[in-house]
């Protein structure tokens, strides 16, 4: 009887393995059933439909696996039972090996040695045989349910749920990644409208305001020449500033190339960066008395074009020279722009002894709304800046120590065939 012992206590010690894995399995229900609902129909599909695959496979193995410890153990005891067919004396041995086949496997739920009555879905006929001669046969019929159940606990089950959940998982992300973005792209695209209807809405409004300001200009008789040129040159930023905005708003409206546009504008026309900051110098020199402005050119020409839009330049080379008054000191305040020739390069460098930026927090104030040292800071300022330089293949850089000053450099490209086609 030992080897029966031994195949009795290796199918238990599977029973319990089994039945932990069973309850691991009823612990992933609920996961799964979430996961199932947060996927798209195709994705649940397919999960589906391999979860069928793989159960009927489970299925199959646990019916050969069940048949093949019945056929073990008949091989073990296969003479006792043929002697006691043949005899049929005293059956007492026979019922006692066939009740223990319950024993051997759980899904064994009728065993006969004559004809059942009845259907059974999952049977075999297993031949007995004494000394190669035919004795007779025993019936066996396996329990459906208990298969099923030892399918959905079985390793192959359990593995094939496991990956079909990575699939459904990566897949489901995927697609819940492809949703977010679309849904950030539609964001963007309303914000864009949005900004489009102001800028046209403020370039409309600010017509009239303009309008008198520029009528104050010419009849203004007792303002001094000085006085009539800086306000001149504001009347013209503003108008600069308007025209900016609503064609920036109509482009946005018509079409998405608002970029494109404005990159072909700059490389057809430039701008006279010696002009621009001219003129900028001017209106600060006027403003703020108190800080002295100082202006270099480091380049032997009168004019000097580069490849950026008049409006852009002098929207960024103002922002930066706000920067710099902000951040000057109450007395002895000085702010000085260089203009140099480096390689395929501009640079136009402008300096401020101002209270500095700690270097930890340098990188930041490129990035959109990274502001510092400002209570009303919406740190756009040196985000545009960077943008538009970078734009025509140009760059900006910062650089401060604390207590000594910043050195902001715009880096921009000279126009050659190479900048034209890569702006275009």
């Amino acid at each position: 009887m030992a080897p029966v012992y031994t195949l009795c206590a290796q199918v238990r010690g599977g029973e319990r393995w089994g039945g932990a894995v069973l309850a691991l399995f009823m612990g992933m229900i609920k996961p799964t059933l979430n996961l199932i609902k947060r996927s798209s129909w195709p994705w649940m599909s397919a999960f589906m439909a391999a979860l069928l695959a793989i159960s009927v496979l489970s299925f199959v193995v646990e019916v050969r696996r069940a048949q093949g410890a019945v056929a073990q153990y008949f091989a073990i005891w296969e003479e006792d039972i043929a002697k006691s067919l043949l005899v049929k004396q005293d059956s007492t041995l026979l019922d006692k090996i066939l009740g223990q086949l319950k024993e051997v496997h759980s899904s064994v739920a009728q065993v006969s040695v004559k004809p059942r009555d009845g259907m059974c879905a999952f049977e075999n006929d297993i031949p007995i045989t004494l000394f190669s001669l035919p004795a007779g046969q025993v019936q066996v019929c396996y329990s459906s349910a208990d298969l099923a159940l030892k399918t959905v606990s079985s390793p192959i089950f359990l593995i094939g749920i496991f990956l079909g959940l990575v699939f459904v998982s990566f897949g489901s992300r995927r697609e819940l990644l492809n949703r977010l973005q679309e849904q950030k792209l539609q964001s963007e695209l309303d914000r864009n409208k949005e900004i489009s209807e102001i800028s046209r809405q403020v370039a409309h409004d600010i017509r009239g305001p303009l309008m008198a300001l520029t009528t104050l200009t010419s009849l203004s008789h007792e303002m001094s020449h000085e006085k009539k040129e800086l306000l001149g040159l504001a009347v013209g930023r503003i108008r600069g500033i308007a025209e900016d905005l609503l064609q920036r708003g109509r482009a946005q409206k018509n079409e998405e190339t608002s970029t494109q546009a404005s990159s072909g504008k700059a490389v057809k026309g430039g701008v006279d960066v010696i002009q621009v900051a001219d003129r900028l110098l001017k209106e600060y020199r006027f403003s703020y008395p108190n800080i002295e402005f100082t202006w270099h050119q480091h380049v032997k020409a009168e004019k000097l074009i580069v490849p950026l839009d008049e409006m852009k330049l002098l929207r960024v080379l103002g922002n930066i020279l706000n920067n710099s008054v902000e951040a000057a000191p109450e007395s002895e305040a000085s702010v000085s722009i260089s203009l140099l020739d480096r390689d395929q390069n501009w640079l136009l460098q402008i300096m401020d002894n101002g209270c500095g930026i700690p270097e930890e927090i340098l990188p930041q104030l490129m990035e959109e709304g990274k502001s510092f040292g400002k209570e009303n800071g919406n740190g756009l300022g040196l985000f545009d800046a960077r943008k538009a330089l970078q734009a025509v293949g140009g760059d900006l850089q910062l650089r401060s120590r604390v207590g000594v000053g910043t050195q902001v450099i715009m880096i921009i490209p000279k126009i050659t065939a190479h900048t034209t086609e890569k702006i275009s």
